[in-house]
């Protein structure tokens, strides 16, 4: 699901105006990290992280332009945007660092959203897969979310699952069911908390560098990113 705050700075000069809304509240980023975890995000690669409570990775792990993308496993918009994120942190020599949260704002959404974290909290390297396979699957999940039934969508997220994890379903399914600290419950809250204390209304939303993006829209290919993103490129000389 293909998505956050930055902490590198903005360079001087490299922003147009008119691009860049408000910055992400870093005060409220700390309170998550310190009240809930000390470990920072879940690192995939060098290049692609899926943050669950908001805190900042290593500034020597970042890459000079970081995007943080706020998506819903239910949002029709974002099943056009999250594939692109994936690809612009997997595009070689492209210096950006993609970091993605959860951020439902539909029943559906929520419970994928656990899912997910289900996946991110027990196979790390697996997550860019699944997340890619929720989104791939939306249609189906939008039929089954009609009938409200939570229990055929939790069983189908488990058999999307089974394609990038060896898990088992009553392993998938307890671990769904955690509501104890650290449990995929509480960590899709404070993805949820980080979102709505910063202002993150819609989805999907971007933050460059820290600044929320308010042009990038669900239709923006890799090109238009790179495109936006090269006067910042160029003020840190990549």
């Amino acid at each position: 699901m293909m998505m956050l705050a930055m902490v590198a700075a903005v360079a001087k000069g490299a922003v147009m105006p008119g691009t860049f809304g408000r910055s992400i509240n870093s005060g409220i980023r700390s309170r998550i990290h310190r009240g809930f975890l000390r470990g920072g995000a879940t690192k995939v690669n060098s290049r692609l992280a899926f943050d669950y409570i908001g805190a900042p990775l290593s500034k020597k792990s970042f890459e000079p332009v970081t995007i943080e993308a706020f998506v819903d496993f239910f949002c029709p918009f974002c099943v056009k945007a999250a594939p692109t994120i994936l690809k612009l942190a997997e595009k070689e020599g492209l210096a950006v660092r993609a970091v993605i949260y959860p951020q439902p704002w539909h029943w559906e959404g929520g419970i994928l959203g656990i899912c997910f974290n289900v996946i991110l909290k027990n196979d790390p390297k697996a997550a860019p897969k699944y997340f890619k396979l929720l989104f791939e699957n939306y249609e189906n999940f939008k039929a089954e979310g009609k009938k409200g039934d939570v229990e055929t969508i939790k069983k189908m997220a488990y058999t999307i699952a089974k394609e990038v994890t060896d898990m088992d379903e009553e392993t998938f399914m307890k671990e769904y069911d955690d509501q104890d600290s650290p449990g995929v419950n509480r960590m899709l809250k404070n993805q949820i908390k980080y979102g709505r204390s910063n202002g993150i209304h819609e989805t999907p939303t971007y933050t460059i560098n820290g600044l929320i993006h308010g042009s990038a829209g669900s239709a923006w290919s890799v090109e238009d990113w790179e495109k936006e993103l090269s006067p910042l490129m160029t003020a840190h000389k990549v």
